[in-house]
């Protein structure tokens, strides 16, 4: 086989990196470390058109089998999608972290697939010009990347040949089992809250792992064993959760950690916790891994919780204190007061602060033992005090006791 020469001519400046051909072979695509791609006539290398815009040496270039354009990447970390009508730049691709070596149409050329110097393969939307996938796919330079019958083909300087399967339609179609799945449970979810079916639905919101529809159904269970009255407001939740292994233990007891940080969820919360660690023994919990600092987390906006219904509590009878101190309360009423005043506990009991007495996490009642004595004798004034009226009163009180004499 003899080859000969029928057509030459100097393409670039400097050295040529890749040359493609089109689809129809009627151009011919060059791209040189001068910055440009150069468009050729195929039959006598005339020149077409010159593509300027990479800032560094162009690696590879590629034309599209379905629209007039083509594909450029450069040294300057970009690829670029030029117009064969007026060889212009269309859209600029910005992502790569290095020199991109090579460059593809896929997708009825709806994508571009490219790679670069550090081993990344990115894929990327040419209608919404963004990176839509990146993968670590060598260890070092990818020198070689193809297509063949809907596979990715590329090899690296780590001498690994490595072939990717597109599953795109594969993870539509579980993306769309999924979707429809979570409407179904979800419409199921609905009719067990219709029927007051509580059980059913509160374990099709924690499988779907739906924090606020779990809420939502542990709120409606507590109000109907409410309304069933007995004080055994505990009691469904309790056998229900018998029935749990300790992952979906775990899992409610998290969401309570959430749904304790705001007070209007606080109550469910801690009605929840309660029934777990009232039904489950404490040696269980202790041992599953990350259950301690979750109830650790729990804690403190428990505390804060208690403190602020002792604060409510508390408050709810200064009415009644303030009408007793002054002697202004019927003997009845006085009773009632003295009853729940012997029979009130508060959620956190009160503590003793340099003889300061605190409720609720602040000084509720100003009290020193050391002074007791001194404050028997003391003589509170309510009002505004005149000292001429005072003194007035004195010489009055002394005139009247001269008369006596």
């Amino acid at each position: 086989l003899q080859l000969d020469v029928f057509c030459s001519t100097r393409a670039h400046e400097k050295d040529i990196n890749i040359v493609t051909v089109a689809p129809n072979d009627s151009l011919i695509a060059t791209g040189s470390q001068d910055k440009t791609v150069k468009i050729w006539d195929s039959v006598d290398l005339s020149l077409k058109g010159t593509l300027k815009g990479h800032k560094r040496g162009v690696w590879d270039c590629q034309f599209s089998s379905h629209d007039r354009v083509i594909a450029t990447s450069s040294g300057d970390k970009t690829v670029k999608l030029w117009s064969l009508a007026g060889f212009s730049c269309v859209r600029t691709f910005q992502g790569h972290t290095s020199s991109v070596l090579r460059v593809r149409f896929l997708s009825a050329g709806l994508q571009l697939v490219s790679c670069d110097a550090e081993g990344i393969i990115r894929l990327w939307g040419i209608r919404s010009n963004e990176c839509m996938f990146s993968i670590d796919a060598h260890d070092d330079r990818v020198w070689a990347l193809d297509l063949l019958d809907g596979m990715l083909v590329s090899g690296g300087a780590d001498s690994r040949l490595k072939v990717f399967r597109d599953t795109t339609k594969e993870l539509e179609d579980e993306s769309k089992k999924i979707e429809e799945h979570d409407i179904l449970m979800e419409q199921k979810l609905a009719n067990h809250l219709r029927f007051s079916e509580y059980e059913e639905a509160l374990e099709i919101a924690l499988g779907m792992d739906k924090p606020r529809q779990a809420l939502k159904v542990l709120v409606a269970l507590l109000e109907n064993d409410l309304k069933k009255g007995g004080g055994q407001s505990l009691e469904t939740l309790q056998s229900h959760i018998k029935g749990w292994p300790m992952s979906r233990v775990t899992q409610v007891l998290r969401y309570c950690r959430d749904w304790n940080t705001r007070a209007r969820n606080s109550h469910v919360a801690m009605l929840t916790v309660k029934a777990i660690v009232t039904t489950i023994p404490a040696d269980q919990l202790a041992c599953v891994d990350g259950l301690p600092e979750i109830l650790s987390g729990i804690a403190p906006y428990a505390e804060r919780h208690f403190k602020r219904i002792d604060m409510l509590h508390a408050s709810s009878y200064f009415i009644d204190f303030t009408l007793r101190s002054m002697g202004n309360l019927d003997m009845e009423d006085d009773d009632e007061y003295a009853r729940w005043e012997a029979s009130c506990k508060l959620v956190l009991p009160p503590k003793t602060i340099d003889g300061k007495v605190q409720i609720g996490g602040q000084t509720k009642i100003g009290f020193n033992e050391n002074n007791h004595s001194d404050t028997e004798s003391e003589v509170i004034t309510i009002g505004d005090s005149d000292s001429d009226s005072s003194s007035a009163v004195s010489s009055d009180s002394d005139s009247d006791s001269d008369g006596i004499e």
